[in-house]
């Protein structure tokens, strides 16, 4: 399975490399933050910020669709803060990707455009701690994701944009720590918001 993601993922940018002999390609700069939660964990709410940046290239497929790969560092996680509500209870889960997103962009008018593709997440570091102890079981993370995005982007300036994003895990992050593997609950799963923005080296 590993090597099914790796092959998909340089075969897309061999595809888009030779898209690129024909057609003209541009470049961008992506930062924002993400909110995060894992579905199927102890917490709830997009309460785990954290950090999403890299770099973009994108392709004109036609007047009104783009084709763009994103190179991106993106921490995601879960957050449960200590509250008497709660019955004081602490949780914190740190998920650290570099994701590799394939996205189709539509282009409604010369402010607007809306957007929707796959991405491939390869997880660099994990730390995850309950009740401010780290012996919360043995069950691992699945170091490859794969996820779905939906999202739409503002230009507000000339080379600038606001985006705002989801991302959801197709496949499960980590399995139940007891084994379990039953619809509808097979795991745990990233669910990601994500506002950016994003200067434009070129055309938009």
């Amino acid at each position: 399975m590993r090597r099914f993601y790796l092959y998909t993922a340089l075969g897309l940018w061999v595809l888009f490399a030779q898209k690129s002999l024909a057609q003209e390609v541009f470049g961008g700069l992506v930062f924002g933050i993400n909110g995060s939660q894992v579905a199927g964990d102890v917490a709830s709410g997009y309460d785990k910020a954290g950090i999403h940046a890299g770099l973009f290239a994108y392709t004109f497929i036609s007047e009104k669709s783009v084709f763009q790969m994103e190179l991106v560092y993106s921490q995601k996680g879960a957050r449960k803060n200590p509250t008497e509500k709660n019955g004081y209870q602490q949780y914190l889960l740190r998920l650290n990707y570099v994701d590799l997103p394939f996205i189709y962009k539509y282009i409604y008018n010369d402010k607007l455009n809306f957007e929707a593709g796959l991405s491939y997440g390869y997880l660099l570091y994990h730390y995850e701690e309950a009740n401010f102890s780290l012996d919360v079981g043995d069950a691992g993370f699945h170091r490859h994701a794969v996820n779905i995005i939906i999202g739409l982007n503002y230009r507000f300036a000339e080379r600038w944009a606001a985006g705002l994003r989801s991302t959801n895990s197709i496949y499960q992050v980590r399995d139940h720590v007891s084994g379990a593997s039953r619809f509808p609950n097979y795991g745990q799963y990233n669910d990601v918001l994500t506002l950016s923005f994003q200067y434009y080296f070129g055309r938009q």
